[in-house]
């Protein structure tokens, strides 16, 4: 049995890791609905934390922004992970590519942290290493099971994934889950045999068209009226 003063640490260190989630999640919430020009004190209320709990995590602004980053990093390099374990090399690739998108779909504020974060942070550049590692394995084994087309590099998914996260931010909140018929598309392109895919989501109306460039041009807004 632990000494009492080990037992006593314990429970904190579980505290401190669900407060530390609860804070990134309220961030990522309130980046999402009114950009990055939120306080910490905004964070803690919405977190049902002390502002005290934040400061002792995250000592300003941009310290919060980068620890979004690295929680989302992680997340995406397990997805990445996973593709990799596949043990079908095309259905690998698809689960890589809706992994990354997806993650980007459901939080609207990713690309104002990503475009905000000092990448150059070692957490973030050591993530952002095993993620190209991970995702450059899938591909590798997708070409060399002859499931992709041989003349295809691997900035060709750097180019297909941005391409599909572009269309995730334009169209997510007038159709979500839009970006998977262009998925559907895209990866027929690139398959090594000719493949026309069923298309499983419907192209946008006008309507929603309209919708889509309303929230988009909003977006923008707000992204620029973003004090540092």
């Amino acid at each position: 049995m632990g000494s009492g003063s080990e037992q006593n640490r314990r429970p904190l260190r579980v505290d401190a890791e669900r407060n530390r989630r609860r804070i990134i999640a309220a961030a990522r919430e309130l980046f999402a609905d009114r950009g990055l020009d939120v306080s910490l004190d905004d964070v803690a209320e919405h977190a049902g934390v002390g502002v005290g709990t934040v400061y002792r995590r995250f000592a300003n602004r941009d310290e919060l922004i980068a620890g979004v980053l690295v929680e989302h990093l992680h997340e995406v390099v397990d997805h990445a992970r996973a593709a990799r374990d596949n043990p079908d090399p095309w259905s690998g690739v698809v689960e890589m590519v809706d992994g990354v998108v997806g993650s980007m779909a459901a939080d609207r504020g990713l690309r104002a942290v990503i475009t905000r974060s000092d990448h150059e942070q070692p957490e973030i550049a050591a993530l952002k290493t095993d993620l190209g590692e991970q995702a450059w394995a899938v591909f590798d084994r997708a070409v060399a099971a002859g499931v992709l087309r041989p003349d295809l590099a691997a900035s060709d998914m750097f180019a297909i994934v941005a391409m599909l996260t572009a269309v995730a931010e334009v169209t997510e909140s007038a159709v979500p889950g839009t970006w998977r018929r262009y998925r559907e598309l895209l990866l027929d392109s690139i398959r090594t045999e000719p493949v026309r895919s069923e298309l499983t989501v419907a192209a946008l109306t006008e309507d929603q068209m309209n919708i889509a460039h309303r929230d988009t041009l909003e977006a923008v807004r707000r992204a620029f009226s973003t004090k540092d």
